[in-house]
């Protein structure tokens, strides 16, 4: 079998975004400007041809998780990136596993599957002193 068809003349059907795709391409997109811009503006630098009320929704959500900040009163509001993309992931990492009431095994398979490398960043993040650790004099 081929590529879906999704109606409009034989054409294949486009790519579904993964989730988030769209908040990340626009936080980069925010990344980019060096004050506060319009979301007429966000559109215009985003390669994804968004419609001007998409790209409204996508700063709502993201306003909505305090990656952005929105300012001015009455028009042209504008908006800030407070987060990167990283930023962004994160704030998705912890909501996640702020619903679920299995926090210690959800961390303890998150950690368990870690690269050796990313292991050891996280180790170095954290700090072999931080709280519930025990020194290294003490094993």
């Amino acid at each position: 079998m081929g590529a879906e068809e999704d109606g409009r003349r034989g054409q294949p059907r486009p790519r579904r975004r993964g989730q988030g795709e769209l908040e990340a391409q626009v936080l980069s997109v925010l990344g980019e400007a060096t004050e506060p811009v319009t979301a007429a503006w966000v559109q215009e630098h985003l390669d994804a041809g968004l419609s001007y009320s998409t790209v409204i929704t996508i700063l709502t959500r993201l306003l909505d998780k305090k990656a952005v900040t929105r300012s001015g009163s009455g028009r042209p509001v504008l908006w800030q990136s407070t987060a990167s993309g990283a930023g962004l992931t994160a704030f998705r990492m912890r909501r996640l596993l702020d619903q679920r009431d299995d926090r210690d095994a959800v961390l303890s398979s998150f950690v368990s599957a870690l690269s050796p490398h990313d292991e050891d960043l996280l180790r170095s993040l954290l700090g072999e002193t931080g709280p519930g650790s025990t020194d290294e004099a003490e094993r």
